[in-house]
């Protein structure tokens, strides 16, 4: 099977699971794109201060520093790995040492990078960039465009799923592998992997378990696709729910929960 990925170049959590993909798929890999922009891409007339307060809300003060740690460190590598000083941290290299092709795009949904890929000719395609695939993106591989959700579709289409399952107080989580259509995290669902939330659990915990089972779920749903299978799930319009990103209202009012919660325990 043909396999191309289009992909943000993140170092917190979404390389290691591409290199998963790669270590496991590299033989049937036929490229690899990354276009601009990162998690902190929120659209445009959006505050992205705001966006981060609303984060370090959400992380916790131990849990933002540590991420940001990571994202400066990872950035900083790439600049040195220019001038020699250090390897190449960035997934592009990563791919380009199994000798897969890479693009370094500005949008997937280009002319000039469609028709390059179009003429690849490939039969899936991954996307975990932050890109709204176009209908012309869609309509090139000869399977389609899947994706991994951090959530139990279709519940909780959207972004930032792990807060909104917290602050909704559901009772488990998961990743859900699903084709990519024009309407948002709406495409039929491959393979589905489950999860409880438990009391311990917080935003970068249920992040951690989401990783921990996507790389095998995607790997289950790119088997199902080479054999044939389409036993699918349905992701019913009708029992679909949906969130935006977290204002930093409803952000406080998860962290004040949180604490509260802990002071509770305390006392106990």
């Amino acid at each position: 099977m043909r396999i191309f990925i289009i992909t943000m170049d993140d170092p917190v959590q979404t390389n290691n699971f591409i290199k998963y993909i790669i270590d496991n798929k590299k033989d049937e890999i036929i490229g690899l794109a990354v276009p601009n922009g990162d998690r902190l891409k929120i659209g445009k007339n959006k505050s992205k201060i705001l966006y981060i307060l609303t984060l370090l809300l959400i992380m916790g003060l131990p849990d933002f520093l540590k991420n940001s740690f990571i994202t400066m460190s990872f950035k900083i590598k790439k600049n040195l790995s220019k001038h020699g000083l250090c390897n190449n941290p960035s997934i592009t290299y990563y791919a380009q040492q199994f000798g897969i092709p890479v693009w370094k795009i500005k949008t997937p949904n280009s002319k000039s990078f469609m028709k390059e890929l179009s003429s690849l000719k490939p039969d899936v395609i991954i996307n975990q960039s932050q890109s709204i695939i176009k209908k012309e993106l869609l309509e090139i591989p000869k399977i389609g465009v899947i994706n991994r959700h951090n959530a139990l579709l279709p519940k909780n289409r959207g972004r930032l799923t792990p807060f909104w399952v917290l602050y909704k107080e559901e009772k488990e989580t998961g990743v859900s592998i699903h084709f990519v259509t024009e309407e948002l995290d709406a495409g039929d669902i491959i393979v589905q992997k489950r999860f409880p939330i438990t009391r311990k659990d917080n935003f970068n915990s249920v992040v951690k378990k989401n990783y921990e089972i996507a790389p095998i779920a995607m790997l289950e749903a790119l088997a199902k696709l080479e054999n044939g299978e389409e036993d699918f799930i349905k992701n019913e319009n009708s029992f679909a729910t949906y969130n935006t990103i977290p204002t930093i209202k409803e952000a406080w009012q998860y962290r004040r929960k949180r604490i509260m919660s802990f002071l509770g325990q305390k006392k106990v």
